[in-house]
C-alpha cells in the first residue's frame, strides 16, 4: 500500500512540474545555442513560434535611447524569455535575449508548504 502511495505523489509531483513549465517546447537547448544578436525576428519566430506578448518602449537609458521592441514568451516567475529587438516593425533585429529556464521542483514544494 505504502508503494502505490508513494507511487502517487510522485506523479503529482511530476504533473505539477510539468504544469510550471510556461516556455513552448520549441525552447530546447538546440534552439537556444542557435541564439545571437543580429538575427531577425522572422529567425526568432521560425525557432520559437510567436511569443505571448509584445511590447514597444524606450531603450538605452539617458544617454543613446532607442525604439526597443520586446517579444515575451512564458509566464514570469516561471519559465519566460525576453527578446529585445532594435529597428523597424517590418525588419526587427535581435539586440539582446534573457532566457530562464531555472524553475524546479524545490521551488514547486515551497509553494505547496
Amino acid at each position: 500500500m505504502r508503494i502505490v502511495f508513494n507511487l502517487l505523489v510522485l506523479g503529482l509531483i511530476s504533473l505539477l512540474l510539468a504544469s510550471c513549465s510556461t516556455l513552448p517546447s520549441t525552447f530546447s537547448t538546440e534552439n537556444i545555442m542557435k541564439l545571437h544578436p543580429g538575427m531577425s525576428s522572422d529567425e526568432i519566430l521560425e525557432l520559437f513560434g510567436r511569443p505571448k506578448s509584445i511590447r514597444v518602449t524606450t531603450c538605452g537609458g539617458d544617454y543613446e535611447p532607442w525604439t526597443c521592441t520586446i517579444w515575451e514568451y512564458g509566464e514570469y516567475p516561471y519559465d519566460n524569455a525576453s527578446f529585445y529587438f532594435s529597428g523597424e516593425h517590418d525588419s526587427l533585429i535581435l539586440n539582446n535575449f534573457d532566457i530562464d529556464r531555472d524553475y524546479n521542483e524545490f521551488n514547486v514544494l515551497n509553494e505547496l508548504i
